[in-house]
């Protein structure tokens, strides 16, 4: 384990990357945010991200400095690592079928942005969604962390400056939203606020892990990638919340919308929902991307081999013809099952840290350090 000196551009690069990879056509559009905290009102949203933050402080943290002592060569193995041999391969079967299905859903997004905001055909959205992620794919994890990694603070900082633009100019709005959400059918991820909170953590984890374990693999820097973690997490749960409360103070003209993220900022700023469009499309390919790989890793994890880019092709033509369902149903129906799925896995994660394990069979790949 490598114990130089922390480099700002790869906290930079990585974190981002981070960030880049859990902000997709659900989160930037604002149908993600809305159903999973903005739905259960003022004070439970701002709980249910408390809850989320803490979780994903622990899970970024633990996977990233796990990965970099088990250096593992399939990085889906992480789960075997942390449910057991029986229980970890199920998850390394089930989850890049979830991750396909969110490369889905990404697919959906970009139809949908298109359709609703321009009036352009969904197919269209679809169609240039689906060839830029297959271009990224091929070109391997080196090249996708270093792309992703520059957009997503891009993305970031335009979200959170939408976000606290909308509850400065309206925060009236925040203080009538509770009673507002009360008149109003707004879709929900779960029941309960503290169970969405969990949930949507370990949604996210189920679909990031193999990407972290992947981070923690190519840098051994340990107080590196901790702290790119500790910031890609913040930041991201900081962004949600500006999303968040931004979509309540405008509650009653945006809950029915598909993107109602972009229509928040064209409310705000006339004409800008055409930059933010832009910006939500880039955080669609952000996620599209490494979700499209992930699923394709599971297949061969060889990048370079004939397996793997066929994989690639053939799963993104799968893709780009089952995006032409509801966007906000699949993100309704996937999400909050990915999360009930990923609660087993934290809890694999809690029993392996309290015993302290480090050791991996020979099976998975390991090379413990």
């Amino acid at each position: 384990m490598k114990s130089e000196g922390v480099r700002l551009g790869n906290v930079v690069k990585y974190s981002g990357s981070i960030v880049a990879f859990l902000i997709g056509s659900g989160f930037a559009s604002g149908q993600e945010v809305m159903q999973f905290f903005t739905s259960y009102g003022v004070l439970c949203s701002g709980l249910g991200g408390l809850i989320s933050l803490a979780l994903f402080l622990w899970f970024t943290t633990i996977t990233i400095q796990d990965a970099q002592i088990l250096m593992l060569e399939d990085t889906n193995a992480i789960f075997e690592h942390y449910c057991g041999n029986i229980i970890g391969t199920i998850f390394k079967w089930i989850t890049p079928v979830f991750l396909f299905m969110v490369y889905v859903i990404m697919i959906s997004g970009a139809g949908a942005l298109l359709f609703e905001f321009y009036g352009i055909s969904a197919i269209i959205g679809r169609a240039v969604m689906s060839v830029l992620s297959l271009i990224t794919v091929l070109l391997g994890l080196n090249r996708l962390v270093s792309v992703v990694g520059r957009i997503g603070p891009i993305i970031i900082l335009f979200i959170i400056f939408i976000g606290l633009a909308a509850i400065i100019t309206n925060f009236d709005g925040i203080r009538t939203a509770d009673a507002a959400l009360s008149t109003l059918s707004v879709t929900k991820a779960t029941k309960y606020w503290w169970f969405s909170g969990l949930t949507y953590a370990s949604f996210c984890a189920v679909t990031i892990l193999p990407f972290l374990a992947g981070v923690g693999r190519t840098n051994q820097n340990r107080r590196e990638v901790t702290l790119s973690g500790f910031l890609g997490c913040g930041a991201f749960i900081l962004t949600a919340m500006a999303v968040s409360y931004g979509m309540m103070a405008y509650i009653p003209l945006i809950y029915d919308k598909n993107v109602p993220a972009v229509f928040v900022a064209n409310l705000l700023f006339p004409g800008s929902g055409i930059v933010f469009s832009i910006i939500m499309y880039a955080g669609i390919y952000t996620t599209a991307v490494p979700m499209l790989w992930s699923s394709c890793n599971k297949i061969s994890s060889d990048e370079n081999g004939l397996k793997f880019r066929l994989s690639v092709i053939i799963l993104g033509l799968i893709a780009f013809f089952g995006g032409h369902l509801p966007f906000a149903t699949l993100v309704n129906i996937v999400y909050p099952y990915m999360g009930y799925l990923g609660i087993f896995l934290f809890l694999g994660m809690l029993i392996t840290q309290f015993r302290g394990k480090r050791a991996f069979t020979r099976q998975s790949g390991a090379h413990p350090q």
